[in-house]
């Protein structure tokens, strides 16, 4: 199939972009990379009437750091973190996330802020702002700048709090500890695929006991989430692969996985408690 007829718009600043969306707001989709709204055109899944291409915007490529925040701005692609962005953990636990993103033309084309946007819950970067407490920031020409945090951005599948009208102009993520540790995991039928079941974790550990630990999951439920219960399990423990396979039970028997049928609930259950167990056990590495 071919898409549906469409207005093709190449704004070549924010301004432009932003102006368009407040014209055409529901009728328009805005496409960086295309990798998930190029096939749903293709499809006819969607059938937007306006095309906003920001291939073109200026300085919307480069990261910057300030505040303690890395700031990823629009056209930031995947490849881009597979080197790391910023010193420290942060810029190491982005480039291994990086790697797991699809095959190599997904990388290359396809754009952090886009992913984010899109809002599926198993794609790497959705789970990665959630568990960072990250910021995302929108604009629109009726309301002007929003800044949502990301726990409040997903609100299901492929739905995001932002308005039709509004555009992701920058993901602020707070830079890590030197003393952070941090386990990701993710389990696909085989590289490039979407994860059937993703887990993110991260504490700072003193000598002997982990604090300030995070733990999140993607492509079980339908928003990437953290789980309060396996954090407050672990806070203040001694790290052992005891107390990880403890935890991962936990998270198993939290999760509420959004596929129905006894059979699949269980078996996502499953894929849970092995993502977080494989992310707890990576900290120690």
């Amino acid at each position: 199939m071919r898409p549906a007829a469409f207005d093709y718009h190449a704004p070549v600043t924010i301004d432009e972009a932003v102006a368009l969306l407040g014209v055409h707001g529901a009728n328009a989709r805005v496409i960086a990379g295309g990798q998930s709204l190029v096939p749903a055109m293709t499809a006819r899944l969607a059938r937007p009437t306006h095309l906003i291409d920001i291939n073109r915007l200026a300085r919307a490529e480069r990261p910057t750091v300030a505040g303690g925040r890395l700031r990823i701005p629009p056209l930031m692609r995947h490849v881009d973190f597979e080197t790391p962005v910023t010193d420290g953990p942060l810029g190491a636990l982005l480039a291994e996330m990086a790697r797991s993103v699809g095959q190599l033309a997904v990388r290359m084309r396809g754009t952090f802020c886009g992913a984010v946007a899109n809002g599926d819950p198993a794609a790497e970067w959705c789970l990665a702002t959630v568990v960072l407490n990250a910021d995302i920031i929108v604009r629109s020409k009726a309301r002007g700048v929003r800044n949502i945090a990301a726990g409040a951005f997903y609100e299901t599948i492929l739905t995001t709090v932002a308005a039709d009208d509004e555009l992701v102009i920058e993901v602020q993520l707070p830079l890590l500890l030197d003393s952070t540790r941090y386990g990701f995991s993710k389990i696909a039928r085989r590289h490039g695929n979407y994860g059937a079941a993703l887990a993110l974790c991260l504490y700072d550990r003193d000598e002997t006991r982990i604090r300030d630990v995070r733990v999140g999951i993607g492509a079980v439920e339908a928003v990437p989430k953290r789980l309060s219960v396996v954090e407050a399990l672990l806070e203040r423990q001694e790290p052992s692969l005891r107390l990880f396979r403890q935890a991962a039970d936990a998270a198993a028997d939290t999760v509420t996985p959004m596929d129905s049928g006894a059979a699949e609930a269980g078996h996502k259950r499953d894929l849970t408690r092995a993502a977080v167990r494989r992310a707890l056990e990576a900290t120690l590495s």
